[in-house]
């Protein structure tokens, strides 16, 4: 009829997978959520249990955001050199540092001062990671499958809060932190790939 406006077809919700890029980024952001959240129980335990100081815990916790005030520059490299490249960039810090603190935990050297150091090269990069996900999401999806992705990219993030949480505070209770972080630095090496 004349006037009245056929409703635009819908894209199911895992529309967004037949997208070839996204079918890499996904496990790729899913991998570096859970080693987050994991890292973020497993070192926020290790320097509570080591130093017995709350203040030091909430040090640990303010380092992580500490590159807050960079995310703008970080916005600006992704134009410059591609949100797809400036992620692997990223995501290849994440997996230095990781390897670093579980060479030390297996060397028996890991101090909290070890872990504090690492957490602020970690925290210059870690606020801007899901701002890049999210840019590279939109870069890559046709509208008609974007809000079907981002409602994925959530879901992803928030599972990683609870089930990241949970393994990486059983692993580190049941394995040790040395056997812990590997897999940590296993996640992270997996998101690069």
């Amino acid at each position: 009829r004349r006037g009245v406006l056929s409703p635009t077809p819908r894209a199911s919700a895992l529309a967004p997978f037949q997208i070839r890029s996204f079918r890499f980024q996904w496990p790729a952001d899913l991998a570096t959520s859970w080693a987050l959240e994991m890292e973020t129980i497993i070192l926020g335990w290790y320097v509570l249990v080591e130093t017995k100081s709350v203040f030091m815990l909430t040090v640990f916790a303010s380092l992580l955001y500490v590159g807050t005030l960079l995310s703008p520059m970080f916005g600006v490299v992704g134009d410059r050199i591609g949100q797809r490249a400036l992620l692997c960039v990223m995501r290849s810090l994440y997996a230095t540092c990781a390897v670093t603190l579980t060479a030390c935990a297996f060397l028996g050297i890991l101090g909290p001062g070890i872990v504090l150091a690492v957490t602020a090269v970690v925290g210059l990069v870690r606020p801007s990671d899901i701002g890049m996900r999210t840019a590279l999401v939109g870069e890559i999806m046709p509208p008609d499958r974007l809000v079907s992705a981002m409602g994925i990219q959530r879901t992803t993030q928030d599972s990683a809060r609870i089930a990241g949480a949970l393994s990486g505070a059983g692993l580190v209770a049941a394995l040790g932190m040395g056997p812990a972080y590997l897999v940590v630095s296993t996640f992270y090496v997996t998101s690069i790939l």
